[in-house]
């Protein structure tokens, strides 16, 4: 089904929020679900570098890996009728902030301690740099709740939260096409 929204013609949906939070496997629902390009902030910044995102903060550190997320999201934003999937720190420098809440409406798919810690105990999760040595049932809290203000101040005045513990991907689709006035 291809839908059009009028705010669509300026704005794109941008889906953020913690690691394991399902992301690009809920933006590739939505996008079949609504006819919207997905654009993939991470697998961008793969494309570009040509390694991925695990080497690039190996190699190059999390303060390069940050700024080409930045300029990534800074391009996406410069159009619109699109769904942006974002990595789960992009929303850690106030100026990507900003521009989701002006370029965007933002969904934070929202995920539990215990949720994530289940998700990345499953063998086909990707690795994720920022636990590489480190023991995620202690740094995942820490994270998630040094991020969550982050999320909520993305949100802006249009975006929505949606809660993924227990739920299916294409329930989630569903209930953000409704939320956002993209069916019917």
């Amino acid at each position: 089904m291809n839908v059009r929204s009028a705010w669509l013609d300026t704005k794109n949906i941008a889906l953020l929020g913690f690691m394991t939070a399902g992301k690009s496997r809920v933006g590739q629902a939505l996008a079949l679900r609504t006819g919207l390009p997905l654009r993939d902030v991470d697998l961008l910044i793969e494309a570009i570098e040509r390694i991925p995102i695990h080497r690039i903060f190996q190699e190059k550190g999390e303060p390069y890996f940050r700024a080409l997320e930045s300029r990534v999201l800074a391009d996406l934003c410069a159009g619109s009728g699109q769904i942006v999937s974002l990595g789960g720190g992009t929303v850690l420098l106030a100026e990507n902030r900003a521009l989701l809440r002006a370029r965007c409406v933002a969904v934070w798919l929202g995920v539990s301690v215990e949720q994530v810690l289940t998700r990345l105990a499953d063998p086909e999760s990707p690795r994720r740099p920022l636990l590489e040595g480190h023991d995620p049932a202690v740094l995942v809290p820490q994270l998630l709740g040094q991020r969550e203000a982050f999320y909520a101040e993305a949100l802006g005045d249009d975006g929505i939260r949606v809660e993924t513990d227990g739920r299916g991907i294409d329930d989630l689709a569903a209930e953000i096409a409704l939320r956002l006035g993209l069916v019917g």
